[in-house]
């Protein structure tokens, strides 16, 4: 894909497939629009992107809009998650999550998003193996879900279907 980021193409198209399913979704960290882009080409409805895009000279928002500014259902959120949530108005079908990865923020954020998202909460960079990755996130989705998540073969995306 175009757009720079960490997220693998199978991890892309696992996104895209969940979005198509979805009418609205929330995405938590989006950077410079890789995974955004990915579920902005595949939801028909509104798709509201929350990063603070706080680099110094505002590179990150210029490079996410100048890759996702095109689509219609973007609705760009400037801010911190979960204080967002006040933001998007009613519940969101999918929220995933991938914004800071410490483990007070992930809870913070699953506490957050899940009164308001109705179908599919999901979240990247969950290890649990050989490799820790980020350990607060798995630490995080075990502590809060127990056995009710999966972990999409091939990807490090965590999901709860609602």
């Amino acid at each position: 894909m175009h757009i720079w980021g960490w997220m693998s193409p199978v991890e892309l198209e696992w996104l895209g497939e969940q979005a198509a399913k979805m009418n609205s979704v929330v995405e938590v960290g989006c950077l410079h629009g890789r995974s955004a882009f990915a579920i902005l080409s595949a939801c028909p409805g509104p798709v509201y992107c929350i990063d603070p895009w706080d680099d110094v000279k505002d590179e990150c928002y210029g490079s996410f809009m100048g890759s996702c500014g095109g689509f219609e259902n973007l609705r760009a959120i400037r801010g911190l998650s979960p204080a967002a949530t006040s933001e998007v108005d009613g519940k969101v079908d999918m929220t995933f999550i991938d914004g800071d990865h410490s483990y007070d923020s992930v809870v913070a954020d699953i506490e957050a998003w899940l009164p308001k998202t109705r179908e599919l909460i999901c979240g990247h960079d969950f290890y649990d193996g050989p490799d820790p990755g980020f350990p607060d996130v798995a630490t995080a989705v075990k502590e809060h879900f127990g056995d009710r998540f999966a972990v999409a073969p091939g990807t490090s995306i965590w999901s709860v279907e609602l």
